[in-house]
């Protein structure tokens, strides 16, 4: 059911005043990553329908810098677009129309919303964005100019196995969902990884986020799905999927056996954390006003997204749970499930804009930025997700967690020492910037001395798709890099599986280090006066808040037509 208004509506007085439409507007961010696993898979199609801006002409320009292949789909005929451009003053988009290489011919026409089977060396369809025009005249070769108002939907493919980058709802909040959307295609992160379950290769997250700078580098810990052994080994594979240069330094695979109905994680420093019975909390209050439970109970994408409209000094939002605690209880096991938003890598790259045609060398001075800097002016900008716990009516810091991601959430543990909370409950605060994280999912365990064992393996194979012997670079941290350059690199990566139990379960993270450097070609002359304030506390966690406001109130200068599905 579709409701449509042209002229009284009010994404601003809507977003404020309707939480659960800002939960599903921010969840829509979260779009499909194109996978470029091997072998005979399937793929889904997903849609955002699509709604014209004034930003959308840098964001389409970008579907060719990311290698992307664009399809119209108009009165049942399909043809390429290569070469987009957008004339935001006419509103309209043109570019050259092909007939589909051979590559893109399929036997069914694309639909969004079903799925379709595919053989990677027959065809390619992950790299496809497909854009669903109103039927009328018959489109033509070569040149051509399409009125962006003739756009239905925009729709991309996605992988459709196991855990994917996509768990959506198809709603949709104005222009702004679209060009968002099309962000997310071009985005920038970390390598993509792939684990073999034997069901062939699933997406399972990214290789050290957030780590831009050489100095700075942290280990990461990524969980991943069940591997399934193979000829006695086990199979992962890291892609670079973007436009950056990534830098590996190491890749070790961590297995944890433990008791069946148990649910074992590792810390930031790669101590096991074992979970049986998880309480969900009794209350959640978010900013000071008391919430549903809801998002907190089930790994389902409904999260919370700390962007309520209620003002602070530093553009912080939190969120407050209360758990029981046991009586005598002196420690507790928090388990989380988030992620990044992909709201946060688009205000990062419009920070990264201000530089202009002086990005690359400012990103080559931050080579030398020591792990320290690097560490106090995330802190500073609120960039990390800081736990919290209150004692003697006061919060007490216990992390800091550092960045894991927009693409997939992850699973993380922690230890909460709870001496000195003589009450008969535990308080754990979430704080962050503006929109910086979505968290899914949290619980609380107080079980001591579960059992576990765990091993630490070596790869014993790594070839990259060149049929290069990499092994060694990634085997210890030495500084010894494998750099994966192009958008398409990637390696296969296998290690010599223990023998297992069957009364027991299996955990598996992938420990890793790196970092990775945009590739970017940004035009104009540097805004050094606004640049300048970034070095003040809180000044990214409010730039956040007032671009989102900034592009909210665009759109409601323009009094365009909105839709909500």
């Amino acid at each position: 059911m579709k409701a449509t208004s042209n002229f009284n509506f009010s994404p601003l007085h809507f977003f404020k005043n309707d939480s659960k439409i800002r939960s599903t507007f921010s969840v829509l961010l979260t779009l499909a990553f194109l996978n470029l696993s091997t072998g005979c898979s399937y793929y889904r199609v997903k849609s955002v329908p699509a709604q014209n801006n004034e930003e959308m002409a840098s964001q389409i320009r970008a579907f060719n810098e990311a290698d992307k292949y664009i399809i119209l789909h108009k009165n049942q005929a399909l043809l390429h677009l290569a070469n987009p451009e957008v004339n935001e003053d006419t509103m309209e988009f043109t570019g050259t129309t092909a007939l589909l290489s051979q590559k893109h011919v399929k036997e069914d026409i694309i639909k969004p919303g079903k799925s379709y089977r595919y053989k990677y060396k027959n065809t390619g369809p992950l790299n496809e964005v497909h854009i669903y025009l109103k039927d009328g005249e018959p489109m033509a070769l070569g040149a051509t100019t399409i009125p962006i108002e003739d756009i239905e939907t925009i729709a991309i493919t996605n992988n459709n196995r196991g855990k994917t980058v996509l768990n959506i709802a198809l709603t949709t909040i104005g222009a702004f969902v679209l060009m968002l959307a099309i962000v997310a295609l071009t985005k920038s992160s970390c390598p993509f990884v792939y684990a073999d379950t034997g069901n062939g290769l699933v997406f399972s997250g990214e290789l050290y986020p957030g780590n831009i700078i050489k100095n700075a580098q942290q280990t990461d810990y990524l969980p991943l799905p069940s591997l399934r052994e193979s000829d006695g080994e086990l199979h992962i594979q890291i892609t670079n999927e973007l436009l950056e240069i990534q830098h590996t330094d190491l890749v070790q695979l961590v297995r944890v056996k433990h008791p069946e109905n148990t649910k074992a994680l590792l810390d930031k420093q790669g101590e096991v954390i074992l979970y049986g019975e998880v309480q969900s909390p009794d209350e959640v209050f978010v900013d000071g006003r008391i919430q549903d439970r809801k998002p907190a109970l089930e790994t389902d994408g409904h999260s919370y997204q700390f962007d309520t409209p209620i003002p602070t000094k530093n553009s912080k939002r939190n969120v407050v749970f209360t758990f029981k605690k046991p009586q005598d209880s002196r420690e507790a096991k928090l388990y989380l499930t988030a992620k990044n938003s992909l709201w946060l890598d688009y205000v990062f790259g419009r920070f990264n804009e201000k530089f202009g045609g002086f990005y690359n060398t400012f990103q080559e001075s931050q080579l030398n930025t020591t792990k320290e800097e690097a560490q106090t002016w995330r802190e500073e900008q609120n960039i990390p997700l800081t736990v919290s716990v209150k004692k003697n009516g006061q919060w007490e810091i216990v992390d800091q967690i550092s960045s894991v991601g927009p693409l997939a959430y992850r699973d993380l543990g922690l230890t909460l020492d709870l001496a000195g909370i003589e009450q008969e409950e535990v308080e754990v605060k979430l704080e962050t910037g503006y929109m910086f994280w979505e968290v899914d999912y949290i619980g609380i365990g107080y079980e001591v001395d579960l059992p576990f064992e765990s091993v630490l393996l070596d790869p014993h194979q790594a070839v990259t798709d060149k049929g290069e012997e990499v092994t060694h670079l990634l085997k210890k941290r030495d500084e010894q890099y494998l750099t994966q350059e192009n958008v398409g690199d990637r390696v296969d990566i296998r290690f010599l599986s223990p023998s297992t139990d069957n009364e027991y379960s299996y955990s598996y993270f992938l420990k890793n280090r790196g970092y990775y450097t945009y590739v970017r070609d940004y035009e104009g002359i540097p805004d050094f006066s606004e640049l300048r304030k970034f070095k003040n506390p809180n000044a990214f966690t409010r730039f956040s808040e007032n671009e989102y406001h900034r592009i909210l109130n665009t759109f409601q200068s323009k009094k365009e037509g909105y839709v909500i599905r």
